[in-house]
């Protein structure tokens, strides 16, 4: 299998009125593609931001070292406006706070296809339906119902699915799920992890 992500000597670092703050050292990984790959680490040990730094998504007081190459390009070397075609359709992120992670203004529908219209440029409509798929096939119950309502009014479950279809929306070489069965109960776990394989 070809390699689909190389990571080699990543170093990310946080600047602060402190100093410095090694959160990833010499970070060396490959993945190949069509594989499923999965970081086991205590809480804070650098998993989260090992993602973030990938997507380039850091705060302005940190920095990354190293090469990352995506597809063999070192994704390092990008623009801005690269990374932003990049992102959500080559390399999504399913970020690990559902809660804090969806818009509590918009119904659920509309994020889902938003993000469809935006990397698969399909129209309204079609999007609509796709994001209706892609909900009966992460398994949230009466996903028919479930596109007109708000975030708040779903449990923590079925928000960590919706955001589930956010990432696969653009249907990415690479998905980044940063604990995506965090907070959830052992049946839906199983589901979620079977999902993502």
């Amino acid at each position: 299998m070809a390699c689909l992500l190389s990571i080699r000597n990543l170093r990310t670092v946080f600047h602060t009125e402190e100093g410095l703050v090694k959160v990833a050292d010499d970070i060396n990984l490959d993945i190949a593609e069509g594989r499923t790959v999965g970081l086991i680490g205590e809480t804070g040990c650098g998993k989260s931001v090992l993602g973030l730094s990938i997507l380039r998504l850091l705060p302005p007081n940190a920095s990354i070292e190293g090469k990352i190459n995506y597809k063999g390009q070192d994704i390092l070397q990008l623009g801005e406006e690269q990374m932003r075609r990049l992102r959500g359709k080559e390399i999504a992120l399913i970020p690990q706070s559902p809660s804090t992670s969806l818009n509590p203004v918009l119904k659920i529908g509309v994020q889902i296809t938003e993000a469809l219209q935006l990397h698969r440029k399909l129209t309204r409509e079609k999007a609509e339906g796709v994001a209706l798929e892609l909900l009966r096939f992460l398994n949230l119950p009466e996903p028919e119902n479930k596109v007109k309502e708000y975030p708040h009014q779903l449990s923590g479950g079925m928000k960590q699915r919706v955001l589930a279809a956010i990432g696969m929306a653009g249907k990415p070489s690479l998905l980044i799920a940063d604990e995506p069965t965090k907070g959830l109960d052992a049946i839906i776990r199983i589901q979620v992890v079977e999902v993502l394989r």
